[in-house]
């Protein structure tokens, strides 16, 4: 008998520090997505500073889709699908003035 509330005993004890273990760990935060910007990525510059139908045109050109996401800091509506053969363009003052891909 004494053998089995000692066991009991212990048990409690370890069970209660993996508890307090588990309860202080905060879990890890998810990784960010790895997104592939395509091949032409690192000339997406090439956009900036173009007005809406050059950098389209540039964009027909290069055999990308293209859409305009935002105006003058108003946000225009815009599926969430990922197409890395796609260019987000953002318009300031009727220029572009960042491109994303997706």
């Amino acid at each position: 008998m004494k053998v089995t509330i000692v066991s009991l005993s212990l048990f409690a004890v370890l069970l209660s520090s993996c508890q307090e273990k588990s309860a202080d760990a905060a879990p890890a935060p998810p990784a960010p997505p790895v997104v592939d910007k395509g091949e032409n990525a690192a000339s997406d510059d090439a956009f900036i500073g173009q007005t809406a139908d050059a950098a389209a045109a540039l964009a027909k050109e290069r055999k990308l889709t293209s859409r305009i996401i935002s105006v003058d800091g108003q946000p225009r509506p815009a599926t969430k699908d990922y197409r890395p053969d796609r260019v987000n363009f953002e318009i300031e003052q009727g220029k572009v003035v960042k491109v994303s891909r997706g």
